[in-house]
């Protein structure tokens, strides 16, 4: 599925990371960066308890927790698709009793994570943008009559870009989260928020302005830590309708951590003779 993308950036200017607790960093470690090619950051986060994997400018947060995956899919580019298919077949043995999944479907790997989080493998090229490693989606399901009213919150609450189109007769809002990057909300007829521990970190302007119109709405999960806060519920603007939930790391871009240089490296073959 390929996610629309606004020329325009709104409120929000970067989208950095998605954060998935997993009880295991051996298998983290073959499964994103063996297999999918990706880098274990150097700089930050080498101890036990969690780790962070580089994907060009943004990155995945792996804390040692509990998994509890979601309805929806991350979109990952790589370089190579081919060479990713091949790691991860070559892999698929250290992952048995696992929820761990690859096929190919069309130009894309559609994969899960060996605890059943979604992550769909782009080549570079398919999708817009200039690096060859990114994450350039979040896709969540929603419930059917959502969309238009969960694209008028991050247009009118946040200020985000937002495209409301039938992405293969279905109704869907794409919102504009940093160049080239969407969190998009596809209806389904099995859509709607579940209880899970995920989020998503992104940097934005406007930021105290922000937090009080979400303030207002009842929105806020965290209260603001003056460089960061979190929320959790999309409400209708209008009505305050609950619409759907899943945690967001809002962070100004006067956080220490906008704009650090990311280490990505290039990619090895599974075996090494």
């Amino acid at each position: 599925m390929t996610p629309s993308v606004s020329p325009e950036v709104g409120t929000i200017v970067h989208f950095e990371h998605v954060n998935f607790r997993i009880p295991d960093h051996r298998l983290a470690h073959l499964y994103f960066c063996m297999g999918l090619g990706l880098t274990r950051d150097p700089t930050r986060m080498v101890g036990i308890e969690n780790m962070w994997v580089n994907a060009g400018r943004q990155q995945f947060h792996l804390p040692i927790g509990p998994p509890s995956p979601f309805r929806g899919e991350v979109g990952v580019v790589v370089p190579d698709l081919d060479a990713v298919a091949q790691r991860l077949a070559e892999a698929k043995g250290e992952f048995d009793g696992t929820l761990f999944s690859c096929t190919r479907e069309g130009e894309t790997l559609r994969t899960t994570t060996p605890w059943g989080h979604p992550v769909r493998v782009h080549p570079f090229g398919l999708l817009p943008g200039r690096n060859p490693q990114a994450i350039p989606y979040v896709e969540l399901w929603v419930a059917q009559g959502t969309a238009p009213g969960i694209g008028a919150f991050y247009r009118d609450v946040i200020g985000c870009p937002v495209e409301l189109a039938p992405a293969n007769g279905t109704p869907s809002a794409a919102v504009t989260v940093g160049p080239h990057h969407v969190f998009r909300f596809v209806e389904r007829p099995d859509g709607g928020a579940v209880p899970h521990r995920n989020h998503v970190a992104v940097y934005l302007t406007r930021y105290h302005a922000t937090y009080e119109a979400l303030s207002r709405l009842g929105c806020i999960m965290e209260e603001d830590e003056r460089e960061q806060f979190r929320f959790h519920h999309i409400k209708d603007p209008d009505t305050g309708r609950m619409l759907f939930s899943f945690e967001h790391e809002m962070r100004s871009i006067y956080h220490p951590d906008f704009g650090k240089p990311l280490v990505n490296r290039v990619p090895v073959p599974w075996r090494v003779d």
